[in-house]
């Protein structure tokens, strides 16, 4: 996220790629201590892909949400080495699965790992609970394609050492969330949209969210732009959010989903510019975070996706360029793929064991609620005939 947290042992370039890249690896000596400043007059827009102080946009494990308590303190940072790479320290994100035993992560995070900590509701460098992984499941897409993004297969389980009890757990969202507001999770870099370097970890004791809305599925937008070789993903579904832009001038220039559009003249898929200063988008070491949707019949939060890969798509590709910073591989113009969720339920509930959904009452639980509700107006008529 434009946002913060995470530890590099080297920066990913994203803005030298010119294909989509994962957003776990980073290089350094550990968490950042230098701490932002909350200062509510400066509160213009999320950090995580965000435009005002990180500080404003830190993920308070015991912060309500839409009157959720603690609504994310089951949100975790990942700390891991790679097979292959020794010495090298790596940040990831996740979610904490029903039962509290598994975590959900991104396959890019969990494939060839030697040993993970995992560091739930992380605030000012202190997790509420800390769990060590005894192993990890990857999808088998992932496998299968050689681990190719985009694929619909960049979601992977990280088994714990000992359930997590205390802290909440995510259900899946069951049905395709395009079109929809969500809220973004991540322990990453942070930074501000409309800055002209990259996300740091200079505020990475914190983990931080923003919103954004998933705008298409990777397919549409991408099987219509039909510039190059473009494969479907296989697997499953990958969403696309851009990060736009709202207080600078030519807003509309940033609007890269909404270029898209009208170059292609396709009417598929629209992006707008409605979020103003809530609007995010992920970074280095969001990777495998949570986008959730709310959820208002329930009152709950549910997990939608998770997060995959980030990409700088305008360079070269779209003139006058929608990408605000070349320099800066988090900012306005730029591209985010997240990995739906619904697609993957069976997969998910083989490895954990249990229903990931939520719990919906049995016909027999409503024709009890629904009497005692009748029962309760007539008892209500009564006494006002009294």
């Amino acid at each position: 996220m434009k946002t913060a947290s995470a530890i590099w042992l080297a920066p990913l370039a994203l803005a030298a790629m010119s294909v989509m890249a994962p957003l776990h690896a980073g290089t350094g000596t550990g968490p950042a201590t230098t701490i932002g400043i909350w200062d509510p007059a400066l509160k213009a827009t999320p950090t995580t892909g965000n435009s005002t102080p990180v500080a404003n946009w830190r993920l308070d494990p015991n912060a309500a949400f839409n009157g959720v308590a603690n609504a994310f303190n089951g949100t975790a940072r990942l700390l891991f080495d790679m097979r292959g790479d020794p010495g090298s320290f790596f940040v990831c994100s996740g979610s904490l699965m029903p039962g509290g035993e598994w975590l959900l992560t991104a396959a890019h995070c969990a494939d060839g790992i030697r040993s993970m900590t995992i560091e739930f509701g992380l605030y000012n460098n202190t997790a509420l609970e800390t769990r060590s992984a005894t192993g990890y499941v990857v999808h088998p897409g992932w496998i299968a394609s050689g681990g190719a993004l985009d694929n619909g297969s960049d979601i992977a389980l990280v088994k714990l050492d000992a359930p997590v009890t205390n802290l909440n757990t995510y259900y899946l969202s069951t049905t395709n969330d395009v079109g929809k507001e969500h809220l973004i999770t991540g322990y990453g870099t942070s930074g501000v949209g409309y800055g002209t370097s990259s996300p740091n970890w200079n505020d990475s004791a914190y983990g931080h969210y923003g919103y954004n809305t998933f705008d298409v599925e990777s397919s549409v937008v991408f099987g219509a732009w039909g510039q190059g070789t473009y494969t479907e993903p296989t697997y499953g579904v990958t969403y696309v959010a851009d990060y736009d832009s709202y207080n600078i001038a030519d807003p509309d220039r940033y609007n890269t989903l909404g270029r898209m559009a009208q170059i292609t003249g396709s009417s598929a898929w629209t992006s707008g510019l409605t979020l103003g200063e809530r609007e995010a988008l992920i970074s280095g070491g969001d990777s495998g975070g949570g986008d959730f949707v709310w959820d208002a019949a329930g009152g709950r939060w549910l997990l939608s996706a998770v997060h995959s890969w980030g990409w700088q798509f305008c360079g070269g590709r779209i003139s006058p360029s929608c990408d605000f910073s070349s320099s800066n591989s988090s900012s306005y113009g730029d591209l985010s793929g997240s990995t739906a969720v619904y697609t993957h339920i069976p997969w998910i509930e083989s490895v954990v064991g249990r229903s990931v959904t939520a719990p919906i009452p049995e016909p027999g639980t409503w024709a009890l609620m629904l009497a005692g509700l009748a029962g309760l107006g007539s008892l209500a008529r009564r006494r006002r005939m009294h």
